[in-house]
């Protein structure tokens, strides 16, 4: 290399020093760039970046916030938090006055996720036990149950409730009274009081005390607690809950009782009320009902009703069989096609002789629905034997007892005529 080349390159590493040390120095990150890349990395899930950041910017400003965050995304994380336990312990050291309660709670938070539980709890119990929201106190709760200390957790718990009626350490004192302490009767009490006290206690408290009278197998209690909801808010899940209960009691008069007091629910009264054979109530709402929806099918339910009065007595007079054609011939000329009602008629004229062609119309008509109903071919076979059609009667009552038996006085009756008929 010659000297001439030695020197050029001598001289530019001088100039380039020279030209570096007259160049401005990069500027330093202010504090809110500092936050805004936190943030970044925060959004990205790149929290070891963003707590490195808030560390920067609370050991360069002392600001509490920037700890507070350093110490959640220590949480986030799930690392050891031990270096955030130690800012947070020097931080109260040194502001003894700082009686801020997401301080203490996020000290809490860190010394479980750590695994120390006893100092977690001595923290819990001077700086989140007393005048601090509800959440904290329930929390405080859980971390006694932890620690195995469940009568420490009902006498926080119940202190609480009693300081402010919040309904969810209410719940969360009955749930430990009943799963840890085996004191369900507590529960239930306090409960009951609590409604009582509260004309506005929530869903949530009703369904606490359903659940434990449940467990007690006390259907009447049950019963009885969604009646009340009910009647505060008349949604359709608390009526069919009333009388799922009431049919398992065998309480059908009850739920009558109920729906009567009730009202509004028109068309179950109605069907308790043919379940009970209150007929002339069950007529008096079929009427109520036509009128109110104009539906045929309450022109038709009417007529079986007057029908099924009457035969309460020895005979079936003239008058109700008239009264009942009535109604059901009017439904039919109004549209009416349901199967039940079809073959409910149909037979009936059969029976009755009052017009057996028409009968085996309407049967038939009932059967193009469901072909395989065995009442619908019993009324068939019941017209085809009125006719003196014996043959047919006999074979279609063959499919009728095959399937059903001889279980049914009706049938029973049908099947041994149909079958003199036809042997004659």
């Amino acid at each position: 290399m010659s000297r001439y080349y030695i020197k050029a390159v001598s001289l530019w590493v001088a100039a380039g020093t020279i030209l570096a040390a007259a160049l401005p120095s990069a500027p330093e990150e202010t504090e809110d760039m500092l936050i805004i890349r936190a943030l970044l990395h925060e959004q990205a899930g790149e929290l070891s970046q963003s707590k490195k950041l808030y560390e920067t910017l609370y050991q360069t400003t002392g600001k509490k916030e920037y700890l507070m965050q350093e110490a959640k995304d220590t949480l986030l994380q799930k690392n050891d938090p031990i270096h955030s336990i130690d800012n947070l312990l020097q931080w109260i050291t040194a502001h003894p006055e700082d009686r801020d309660v997401a301080l203490y709670r996020m000290l809490v938070a860190l010394y479980i996720q750590q695994g120390s539980l006893t100092d977690a709890e001595n923290v819990a119990d001077e700086y989140l036990t007393t005048d601090t929201p509800a959440e904290d106190q329930m929390a405080v709760a859980a971390l006694k149950l932890e620690l195995g200390k469940p009568e420490e957790a009902a006498a926080l718990l119940k202190q609480a409730y009693l300081k402010n009626g919040d309904e969810k350490i209410l719940l969360q004192f009955c749930t430990v009274l009943e799963k840890n302490l085996l004191r369900p009767r507590e529960a239930i009490s306090l409960l009951n009081r609590h409604i009582t006290e509260h004309e506005d206690a929530s869903v949530g408290i009703y369904f606490k005390l359903i659940e434990l009278y449940a467990r007690e197998k006390n259907l009447k209690k049950v019963g009885d607690l969604y009646k009340k909801l009910y009647n505060k808010d008349p949604q359709k899940y608390f009526l069919q809950k009333i009388i799922e209960i009431s049919l398992y009691r065998n309480d059908i008069d009850g739920v009558i009782a109920f729906l009567e007091k009730s009202q509004g629910n028109e068309e179950i009264l109605f069907t308790f009320y043919k379940e009970k054979k209150r007929y002339d109530k069950a007529i008096t709402t079929a009427q109520r009902l036509y009128k109110k929806t104009g539906n045929v099918k309450w022109l038709a339910e009417e007529g079986m009703l007057i029908y099924e009065r009457a035969k309460q007595s020895r005979a079936v007079n003239p008058k109700a069989l008239k009264r009942m054609q009535d109604l059901l011939e009017k439904a039919l000329k109004k549209g009416l096609d349901d199967a039940l009602y079809l073959n409910y008629y149909g037979y009936t004229l059969i029976d009755h002789d009052l017009d057996i062609d028409r009968g085996i119309t309407l049967v038939k008509r009932a059967l193009k629905e469901d072909p395989k109903n065995t009442y619908y071919l019993d009324s068939l076979a019941w017209g085809l034997y009125k006719k003196g059609k014996c043959d047919k009667a006999y074979e279609i009552m063959k499919q009728v007892i095959a399937k059903e038996g001889l279980g049914e006085e009706e049938l029973k009756t049908h099947w041994d005529l149909v079958g003199k008929c036809y042997i004659k």
